[in-house]
């Protein structure tokens, strides 16, 4: 595990606001750091047609360059005009994806929410495993 404010640090490298056309690319930037004590990063892509949050880019540079699926931490942040870093928590979108990239990040997966706040996973996603027969 890194510390917080170091891994804060890092995604915050990865904010570099482009606005484009119809959205804005990488005014969020993410980290994360797999079981295995790797680091991953990412930054948002919004365009017209689609959105990417930067913990997914993160997420999928994880996959494909690590071949690795159990996160640790994970980190989001975005940077205001002064050049404040504000962390920020994870969409559902992500909070799912974390989740079904490996579902034992449910419990190991540490988000963190400030530089001294964080929880798990399951705080953030406390019904993953609703899905249930209903009586007939």
């Amino acid at each position: 595990m890194m510390e917080l404010q170091a891994l804060i640090d890092v995604a915050a490298t990865q904010v570099h606001p482009k606005p484009l056309k119809d959205g804005l690319i990488g005014d969020v930037g993410a980290a994360l750091v797999t079981t295995t004590g790797h680091v991953y990063t990412g930054r948002c892509v919004l365009t017209g047609s689609n959105t990417i949050c930067a913990e997914r880019v993160a997420i999928a540079r994880m996959v494909s360059e690590g071949n690795e699926y159990a996160i640790a931490q994970i980190v989001a942040v975005w940077r205001d005009a002064n050049g404040r870093v504000y962390v920020i928590p994870p969409c559902g979108h992500c909070r799912q994806a974390i989740h079904d990239i490996d579902p034992q990040n449910i419990h190991i997966t540490q988000v963190i929410l400030s530089h001294d706040r964080v929880v798990p996973l399951a705080i953030l996603l406390p019904y993953h495993d609703w899905w249930q027969i209903q009586p007939e």
